[in-house]
C-alpha cells in the first residue's frame, strides 16, 4: 500500500513570534488583511496587538469578530463576504480550531465559490484558497496545520467536515504568550482534544513511520506539561509545549487521520452543541478502553513512551496502564467523566450512534464498531 505524509503549512513559533506575522503577510504579497477571531478573544488586547502589527507593517487591516464555537456555513460566508468587500489578500485567524476552520472555509469560497456543504467529504476542493495565516490561542485541534475543516449545519443538526490539502493554512504562528491566559477548563479539554489526535494517530490502521513519531512525541509531551499548564496556567514553557505538541499531533493525523472517538464527537457537537474538544475529552478514556484489545501493542508503545509499567511486564499490562494513565489524566484536570455531565440527553444518543456509523473515521479505528456497539459506548459515558 502507498503511504502519503502531507504538511504544506509554514510553521513559525517562539515566545513572541507573533510580530512575525508582518513578514509572513509580506511573504503572500499581501496588502489588505481581514482578521478573524471571536467575541471573546474580542475582549482581549490579543486581535488588537495582531492588527497593530500588520498596520506598522502598512498592511491595511478589518476585522470579523463574531466567529462561534462550532461555527456555521453562514458564518464562513460572512467572513467571505467580508473579505471581498475590503478587497482582503490574505486572512489572519486568531483563537482556536472555530475561528480557524471559519477563516479556511471562507478561504475556499472566496476562490472557489458555490455553497460550502458541496465541499463536505475528501478533495472536493478544485482550486487553491486565499492565503490563511493561523494563530493558535488554544493547544488543542491542530487546526493551524491540518488540511481539515469541522463545521456545523445548524438547519439540520450535524456537523461536517471538509478535508482537502488546498485549505490548510498558509502559514501558522505558534507564540504560547498568546495562551497564559486561557481559562483553566478551556486548556484541560482542548489539551485532552490534541491528545485523542495523537492517540488515535498512533493507533490508526494506515499509521505510518512518519506519522508514528510525531504522534508519540505529542502524547509525552501532553501527558508531561498538560497538567501544569492547567493548573499553573503562567507556566512559559508549559504553554510553549502543549502548542507544540497539539501541532505535531495535528501535523500526525493529517495524514494517519482518526478513529472512534472523532467519529462520535462530530454527531454529539451536532444534536447537543457540545464542543467539539470537550467531546473527545470525555470520550478519549472510554474509546481507549473499547480499543485496547486490538490496539495491544500500539498502546504498550504509549505506555513505554510516557515512562510507566516493569521491564517485565507484558504488553497487555502495559496497555491497560496506558489506558488508565489517560483516564487519570482527565480526572486530574477535571474533565466531566459522563457525557450527561456536558449535556448529552439519553434518549437521543440511538441517533448519535447512527450517525457516528457514517463517520468515513470509522476505516481508520484499530478495532471495527457496530452500531449497537457505538451505542453501547454511548451509553456506557452516559
Amino acid at each position: 500500500m502507498a503511504m502519503q505524509f502531507l504538511l504544506p503549512t509554514r510553521i513559525i513559533s517562539g515566545i513572541g513570534s507573533a510580530t512575525e506575522v508582518v513578514k509572513e503577510a509580506e511573504f503572500y504579497g499581501a496588502r489588505k488583511a481581514l482578521i478573524v477571531t471571536d467575541p471573546g478573544l474580542s475582549k482581549t488586547d490579543i486581535p488588537d496587538r495582531i492588527a497593530g502589527c500588520l498596520r506598522a507593517g502598512g498592511i491595511e487591516t478589518g476585522t470579523f469578530a463574531a466567529v462561534e464555537s462550532d461555527p456555521s456555513i453562514a458564518t464562513a460566508s460572512k467572513v467571505a463576504l467580508q473579505a471581498q468587500e475590503i478587497k482582503a489578500d490574505v486572512l489572519v485567524a486568531i483563537g482556536g480550531g472555530s475561528a480557524i476552520d471559519a477563516a479556511k472555509s471562507a478561504a475556499l469560497l472566496i476562490t472557489n465559490g458555490g455553497h460550502l456543504k458541496e465541499y463536505a467529504g475528501v478533495n472536493k476542493v478544485t482550486k487553491p484558497i486565499l492565503p490563511l495565516i493561523a494563530i493558535p490561542t488554544t493547544a488543542g485541534t491542530g487546526s493551524e496545520v491540518t488540511i481539515f475543516a469541522v463545521m456545523s449545519d445548524p438547519d439540520n443538526n450535524e456537523k461536517f467536515t471538509i478535508s482537502s490539502p488546498f485549505i490548510a493554512p498558509s502559514s501558522a504562528i505558534m507564540d504560547p504568550e498568546l495562551t497564559v491566559k486561557l481559562p483553566a477548563a478551556i486548556t484541560a479539554f482542548t489539551g485532552m482534544d490534541a491528545l485523542t489526535h495523537a492517540v488515535e494517530s498512533y493507533t490508526s490502521v494506515i499509521a505510518q513511520p512518519a506519522t508514528d513519531g510525531l504522534a508519540l512525541q505529542a502524547i509525552k509531551m501532553i501527558m508531561e506539561n498538560l497538567p501544569v499548564a492547567v493548573h499553573r496556567g503562567d507556566n512559559i514553557k508549559a504553554r510553549e509545549n502543549m502548542l507544540q505538541a497539539s501541532m505535531l499531533a495535528g501535523a500526525a493525523f493529517n495524514s494517519a487521520f482518526l478513529g472512534l472517538a472523532h467519529a462520535v464527537a462530530s454527531p454529539l457537537g451536532g444534536h447537543f452543541h457540545v464542543p467539539h474538544g470537550l467531546a473527545n475529552a470525555v470520550m478519549l478514556p472510554y474509546v481507549m478502553e473499547f480499543n485496547l484489545p486490538a490496539a495491544i501493542d500500539r498502546y504498550a508503545d504509549i505506555a513505554r513512551v510516557i515512562g510507566l509499567g516493569m521491564p517485565a511486564d507484558s504488553p497487555r499490562i502495559l496497555a491497560e496502564k496506558a489506558v488508565a494513565a489517560v483516564t487519570q489524566l482527565a480526572r486530574d484536570i477535571n474533565i466531566p467523566v459522563q457525557l450527561r455531565d456536558v449535556g448529552a440527553k439519553e434518549e437521543i444518543l440511538p441517533l448519535v450512534a447512527k450517525d457516528a456509523l457514517r463517520s468515513i473515521q470509522l476505516k481508520f479505528n484499530p478495532r471495527f464498531a457496530s452500531e449497537a456497539e457505538i451505542l453501547a459506548l454511548l451509553q456506557k459515558a452516559f
